[in-house]
């Protein structure tokens, strides 16, 4: 009898060791939560961008019977301007940037399996930063969005450093664009006298929470490759 020809399914290479993460329905569940996500955030900066004109800023200040010993009530109204405004920006750019990845993950993966190799690290850092995101309830979230990305690398020989690292970067990156944002607007709007003080305490508030993603995701990615080999080798 002639021997098959038939060729394996791309994301079960004939060896029986698939090199891709995930399938392709999960290309575009990944693809799917974050287009509704990041279309969600970007409407909602455009809603914060709107509602933060002078007039309405002021009325929600009035009407709060404002009182401050370090602003007066125009710089104070100036400063939520500026804050509400640059910030709605910075929602709005992440919600793009949020869409961007969803639609990347679906078309290189695509083409990854089309061409039989393995998954990107990239990727695998964009499925770890999704489950911390959408487990951020959870204290210390990053650590499981980072064990994700981790435990699905195909190189079995790796440390898991790498893809949880790149979950805390790319899970940290929301954050960091809304901050450098919502930053500028406070820094062209606050008196020169405060400046130095906001910066640090912006240092203070941003670094951080950079070092949590990042250091939690790395420990994560390390400890998904060693239950990886651990279920592989039982």
């Amino acid at each position: 009898m002639a021997a098959s020809t038939e060729k394996p399914p791309d994301d079960e290479p004939g060896d029986g060791v698939s090199r891709l993460a995930f399938s392709r329905t999960i290309d575009w569940g990944i693809g799917a939560v974050l287009w509704v996500f990041g279309t969600l955030v970007a409407l909602s900066g455009g809603v914060l961008y709107a509602s933060s004109s002078s007039a309405v800023v002021t009325a929600v200040i009035r009407n709060g019977e404002f009182e401050s010993e370090v602003l007066t009530e125009a710089e104070a109204i100036d400063i939520l301007v500026g804050l509400g405004q640059w910030g709605g920006i910075g929602l709005l750019v992440t919600g793009v940037l949020l869409v961007a990845f969803g639609v990347t993950v679906v078309v290189v993966h695509g083409r990854v399996r089309e061409s039989d190799e393995a998954t990107p690290a990239w990727v695998l850092g964009v499925a770890g930063a999704m489950v911390s995101g959408l487990l951020s309830f959870i204290p210390f979230s990053p650590v499981i969005g980072g064990g994700v990305a981790g435990y699905l690398d195909s190189d079995q020989s790796a440390s898991g450093l790498g893809p949880g690292m790149l979950a805390g970067v790319i899970g940290s990156l929301p954050l960091l664009t809304i901050t450098v944002f919502a930053g500028f607007g406070l820094f062209v709007r606050i008196p020169a006298d405060l400046a130095p003080a906001a910066a640090a305490l912006l240092a203070l508030t941003v670094i951080p929470a950079f070092l949590y993603f990042i250091v939690l995701s790395a420990v994560g990615g390390y400890l998904g490759a060693r239950a990886q080999n651990y279920w592989r080798d039982a």
